[in-house]
């Protein structure tokens, strides 16, 4: 919180939920008018986005890593303007996402409220075909190719 305070984010624009139990989580995104996951790399897919998206939360992922297994049409918002970490020799396919394009959705999301709940509705319909049998079979379909 005081990060955010130096930072100039007012305390009452914020609320800091601490360490939240995932039997918890499903009350947390009920709050939630959209989620933002800016992340420079995923080395596996983010399950909190995943959460997120089949709870309805109109999500902002950043395409890059992990999260472009769950950017589809109209599912999410992706944070297409990914800037190289070329300081980092091994974030080959990491990236940096930019700030204005961030602010960008989520302007898009607060002045579009109809499209956001239905990017929200089209992530649960996604998330519905993510069952561990399918997925398993698409790895071992890429592995075998």
């Amino acid at each position: 919180m005081r990060w955010i305070a130096e930072n100039g984010v007012p305390e009452k624009n914020i609320h800091d939920y601490g360490m939240v139990s995932n039997h918890l989580m499903p009350e947390v995104f009920a709050q939630a008018d959209v989620a933002v996951f800016p992340n420079r790399c995923e080395g596996g897919t983010n399950l909190v986005a995943m959460e997120a998206m089949a709870s309805g939360v109109p999500c902002i992922l950043s395409a890059n890593t992990g999260h472009l297994d769950l950017i589809e049409d109209d599912n999410c918002y992706p944070i297409t303007n990914q800037a190289e970490i070329s300081s980092l020799p091994y974030a080959k396919d990491w990236g940096e996402s930019s700030v204005d394009e961030i602010v960008e959705l989520l302007c898009r999301v607060y002045a579009n409220k109809h499209e956001a709940r239905l990017r929200g509705e089209q992530g649960t319909k996604f998330m519905q075909d993510w069952s561990w049998e399918k997925r398993t079979k698409y790895l071992i379909d890429r592995i075998s190719e």
